[in-house]
């Protein structure tokens, strides 16, 4: 089971185990919205239902800068190679180090890029200008919120849809 949690302007800003819920629950730091009518968590003293919604009391759940991560670059990129501009599905695309590691480069938002097989085998070890290929787009760190791209599963419930702006049901 898990846990829809809104900000506390109810704006959905992530999904969370239903431990996780009941720690934020428990501890005053969130509010339940909504729960589960056939869950409950029970302790020797006490029965809860477990929460559908919870809303954090505390503006911010994170920090501002975005989470460094494959997926945060793949969302960054559109899920497109950089080199030769075509969408794959995330099993046919890697990292790429712009500057390549044995090369003094290093992981960050500024050098890595999303990348297909096929690119990343031509490239190689090489800089993009010695592999004779041309970036779509120059690497940088995204001002979006990665939180705010939620993946719902076909079991979690339909009432969560009702939290989401219109443009992303």
């Amino acid at each position: 089971m898990r846990t829809l949690l809104l900000d506390s302007t109810f704006f959905p800003v992530k999904i969370i185990s239903w431990q996780k819920a009941m720690i934020l629950l428990l501890t005053g730091r969130a509010e339940v919205v909504d729960e589960y009518d056939d869950f409950k968590i029970r302790s020797v003293t006490d029965s809860y239902n477990l929460p559908k919604i919870l809303r954090l009391y505390n503006k911010h759940l994170s920090s501002k800068s975005v989470k460094f991560s494959r997926m945060n670059v793949y969302w960054r990129d559109n899920f497109k190679c950089q080199y030769c501009y075509k969408k794959f599905p995330t099993s046919h695309l890697t990292f790429d180090h712009v500057m390549p590691v044995s090369r003094g480069g290093g992981t960050s938002w500024q050098n890595v890029v999303t990348c297909c097989v096929r690119c990343n085998n031509k490239k190689a070890n090489k800089t993009p200008q010695e592999a004779g290929m041309t970036l779509m787009k120059k690497p940088v760190m995204p001002k979006w919120s990665p939180q705010l791209c939620l993946r719902l599963k076909k079991d979690d419930p339909s009432e969560w849809t009702e939290w989401f702006p219109s443009k992303v049901t």
